[in-house]
């Protein structure tokens, strides 16, 4: 009997731990989080748009200044991988 009720113990216990473990994890979704999402977006729709400035702006400065041949190839490599980038979806690391 007491093998039984020790059985019924562990089981009940673990039981509640399960509960609390999923309404803890279920409560991750809070307003607080959503709000951080929303804010990470418009950081990321801002950089977009500041890219995409900067790339029309490239363009217009590159007719004015001519510069040195190596760093317009270098200015061009890093554009296209800054396009790379927000193509692939990887924006978000550039402000970290």
């Amino acid at each position: 009997m007491e093998r039984y009720c020790k059985l019924i113990t562990r089981r009940l216990l673990t039981l509640v731990t399960m509960i609390f473990l999923a309404v803890t994890f279920l409560g991750c979704s809070e307003p607080m989080v959503s709000d951080m999402e929303a804010q990470l977006q418009e950081s990321g729709f801002m950089i977009e748009q500041e890219l995409q400035r900067y790339r029309n702006a490239s363009k217009v400065a590159s007719r004015v200044v001519s510069l040195p041949p190596a760093q317009a190839a270098d200015m061009e490599a890093e554009r296209r991988e800054l396009d790379r980038m927000v193509e692939r979806g990887d924006w978000q690391t550039l402000f970290n």
